[in-house]
């Protein structure tokens, strides 16, 4: 059996490449990368004349005459003797076997067997990547953000783990270590994703212990590459607080989200809502109201929740918004209109500090709101982008309805009629040149008729 040793082209953060081993026996070749890495100036290629005579050359590991750093010298070394260690272990993996035959995919696994059996050599290797998640989320703002933001980062660490229990069942002693991280890695992890809900129904013990209860979805792309987004911050933040030597995504490109054309409620419709008699139900005029005064002023469901009788001063409506309150904190102010001062007025309560009643979870009231939209009459077909096909489909409004379609309902609306961004922007506080605009630029159905009618 033979080794030869290959390169990868890319660099991690610390400037380093990592090493790729081929395996021949006989009829097996099999090359897998070893999630071991060294710097460039430590290979060498040297030539050589092979049994028929011929020239040909192989990658080797040399220590240069002078010019090195005494630390990258111990990293040297750290990494020789990993590759050492290695190349015996699947030898001996290899003879173990028995002349079974030997499956496409052996080679990376026994790598990766071996990664799971070895100690951790390295202090930076250590850290475990559920522990790394749990300090970002303890040390930053993200337990004091806004719900659907720490539930965000709940449930992509809670991803991690199936991930880890996951793998155990192959490994016992597997462990996801920040220093073991690399882009085959995280594409395993956003593979177990795609399938995280079939593997928790076949494995069902992966989802046993603290925090991994709970009812397992399929997620589209679009999630998915959310989650592995708020993975690269934990990452990110870990490098700049050195609590990890290398980002592990510095060389991982994540897939593109995928949205359609925003989807709200003209004024007509709104307006019907508006009117409907829900007299029958105290409770649905209640989420209809707060849901038509959301339509009004645009805030997010976080905000919303939050608002107190103290954010109205002088007929507008002033507070600060929670996603961006630590990296940009700007007091958003929306004059209030008429429909909106009228519901303020219907629920004015001097013993109470909220503007309205308790209401339900967020996801009670988009539940609602579904609801509340198909007793109003509000079945509209409308074309969205199916978020786990991403194909277009036909549905029905009410069907697609959330909290956040009030808001989409405010900006859309504002937008068709004035089309200017940074005014609308000044009202519900996108960022400058923030490209969730650009899905609202559409030209609408009317102009569209316009348009055809003037070459007729």
């Amino acid at each position: 059996m033979t080794f030869k040793l290959y390169i990868c082209k890319k660099m991690n953060s610390r400037g380093n490449v990592e090493i790729s081993l081929r395996f021949r026996h006989g009829k097996i070749d099999q090359q897998s990368c070893t999630n071991l890495w060294i710097k460039p100036i430590f290979v060498v290629r040297e030539s050589f004349a092979d049994d028929g005579g011929n020239e040909s050359s192989d990658y080797v590991l040399k220590l240069p005459d002078d010019g090195v750093r005494p630390g990258d010298v111990a990293d040297y070394r750290v990494t020789v003797d990993s590759l050492a260690r290695l190349k015996a272990y699947i030898e001996d993996s290899f003879c173990m076997m028995r002349r079974r035959t030997v499956e496409a995919g052996w080679l990376a696994e026994t790598i990766e067997r071996f990664h799971a059996d070895e100690i951790p050599r390295l202090e930076e290797e250590r850290t475990e990547v559920l522990g790394l998640i749990d300090a970002y989320m303890e040390i930053t703002s993200v337990m004091d953000a806004s719900e659907s933001r720490a539930e965000a980062y709940a449930l992509m660490r809670r991803s991690l783990a199936r991930y880890e229990a996951h793998r155990r069942i192959k490994f016992p002693r597997f462990r996801l270590m920040s220093g073991r991280m690399n882009e085959s890695c995280l594409r395993d992890i956003e593979k177990f994703m795609r399938k995280e809900h079939l593997m928790v129904r076949k494995y069902p013990q992966i989802s046993q212990g603290a925090g991994l209860e709970g009812r397992t979805r399929p997620k589209g792309p679009n999630t998915i590459n959310d989650r592995m987004k708020l993975l690269k911050a934990v990452m990110t933040w870990g490098v700049k607080t050195r609590r990890i030597p290398s980002n592990p995504f510095d060389t991982f490109v994540s897939g593109q989200n995928v949205y359609g054309t925003p989807v709200y409620l003209t004024l007509d419709e709104r307006r019907k809502v508006e009117l409907h008699d829900f007299s029958y139900d105290p409770r649905l005029a209640l989420q209809r109201d707060i849901f038509i005064f959301q339509c009004c002023v645009g805030c997010r469901v976080s905000d919303l929740m939050l608002l107190t009788t103290g954010n109205v001063v002088d007929g507008e409506l002033n507070y600060v918004a929670r996603k961006t309150r630590e990296g940009r904190p700007v007091t958003i102010k929306v004059p209030l209109n008429r429909t909106a001062k009228i519901i303020l007025e219907r629920y004015a309560d001097h013993d109470r500090d909220t503007l309205f009643p308790a209401v339900y979870s967020r996801m009670g009231y988009n539940r609602v709101i579904k609801d509340i939209l198909r007793l109003a009459g509000i079945t509209r077909k409308v074309v969205v982008i199916d978020p786990l096909t991403r194909e277009a489909v036909c549905r029905r409004l009410y069907e697609v309805a959330s909290s956040h379609m009030a808001r989409r309902t405010f900006i859309g609306n504002i937008f068709k009629k004035f089309k200017d961004q940074n005014l609308v922007s000044e009202l519900s506080g996108h960022a400058p040149g923030s490209h969730a605009f650009a899905r609202y630029r559409e030209i609408d159905t009317e102009l569209k008729r316009e348009m055809v009618a003037a070459i007729d």
